[in-house]
């Protein structure tokens, strides 16, 4: 709530400023740097909110770190990671959005041997997880103001493909006529009576959808600013069929079934604001020219005198003066 009254603020700031913005010279730093970006440029910014959840929730030990625990530094589904613009003109950009994360993980864990017949031996259970996450978003924004805060809206089209888990299993000890129930460790769900989980593709999410956004730059350096922006859109989603591995042990014909139980697809819909902790960025503009100093615009900077010219100044005579 704080963050959209924030964001509130910053956009009604710079409706209220135009009025007041009668000089049309363009904004310059101490150096004649150009504050503002302009046609041409090219912005890269990172979103802050991922790094924002995960350094906040380092120093939480009571709460659930999905951030850190999940060994994954940014999260992208819904947040993109990296935010591209290009300046088409002062007051227009198109912009690029786009994130990919992945990981794999394994855990393991010592069951008895049911084979040995010494009470301490043991045998190890594995449970890998993979899973990944893409984002593409593809927009046009329109921009609005003169000085260092600037609002902006638009529209973009987005692209997202979310692999929440994927797992394997493995297991120590196997089946046999005399094991129909071997010991096995219990993650949860992968034990039931004498099945157990060799593999669960869990859900894969593709989606597509339209989104409309409104938000915000503050520029505290020459063409460096914090922004924040929220969206509302709608989309549509594609959750891919799940497959569940089973296997078991069968006594009347004393061998290992592998059974394969499939979930079907399932196709939603939804609309609404796409990201209700909103997007925090930091984003720096380069000039695709070449030209360091805001190219043409800067003409009008003013002049500084050194002071060796200064200096070079004709004085007054001070000698004898007859006259």
């Amino acid at each position: 709530m704080k963050k959209k009254i924030l964001l509130a603020l910053l956009v009604l700031s710079v409706l209220s400023t135009q009025a007041q913005d009668d000089d049309n010279a363009p904004l310059t730093g101490k150096k004649g740097q150009a504050v503002l970006p302009t046609k041409g440029d090219i912005g890269l910014g990172i979103n802050m909110i991922p790094f924002f959840y995960w350094l906040g929730n380092s120093f939480n030990g009571t709460s659930n770190n999905t951030y850190a625990s999940d060994d994954k530094f940014f999260s992208i589904f819904g947040n993109a990671v990296i935010i591209g613009k290009y300046m088409l003109t002062d007051k227009s950009a198109l912009r690029l959005a786009w994130g990919i994360n992945f990981g794999h993980s394994e855990k393991e864990k010592y069951v008895r041997d049911d084979a040995s017949n010494l009470p301490n031996a043991m045998v190890k259970d594995v449970r890998s997880l993979d899973w990944s996450r893409a984002s593409l978003a593809i927009g046009y924004e329109m921009r609005k103001g003169k000085r260092r805060l600037q609002g902006f809206f638009g529209g973009d089209i987005r692209l997202t493909y979310n692999q929440n888990s994927d797992f394997r299993y493995s297991y120590g000890n196997g089946y046999s006529l005399a094991n129909i129930v071997p010991t096995s460790y219990n993650w949860g769900n992968n034990i039931n009576g004498n099945r157990r989980k060799t593999m669960d593709t869990g859900l894969n999410v593709l989606g597509v959808g339209l989104r409309a956004f409104v938000g915000a730059e503050y520029f505290f350096a020459p063409k460096v600013c914090i922004g924040a922006e929220f969206g509302w859109g709608v989309m549509y989603r594609h959750t891919l069929a799940v497959t569940v591995t089973e296997e078991y042990y069968e006594p009347s014909t004393e061998q290992i079934i592998s059974e394969n139980v499939y979930t079907p697809a399932i196709n939603s819909f939804s609309a609404g604001i796409d990201n209700l902790d909103g997007t925090v960025y930091l984003m720096f503009y380069f000039d695709s020219r070449g030209n360091g100093k805001g190219g043409a615009k800067n003409k009008t900077a003013k002049k500084k005198t050194s002071k060796k010219e200064q200096e070079k100044k004709i004085k007054p005579f001070s000698g004898n003066n007859r006259f």
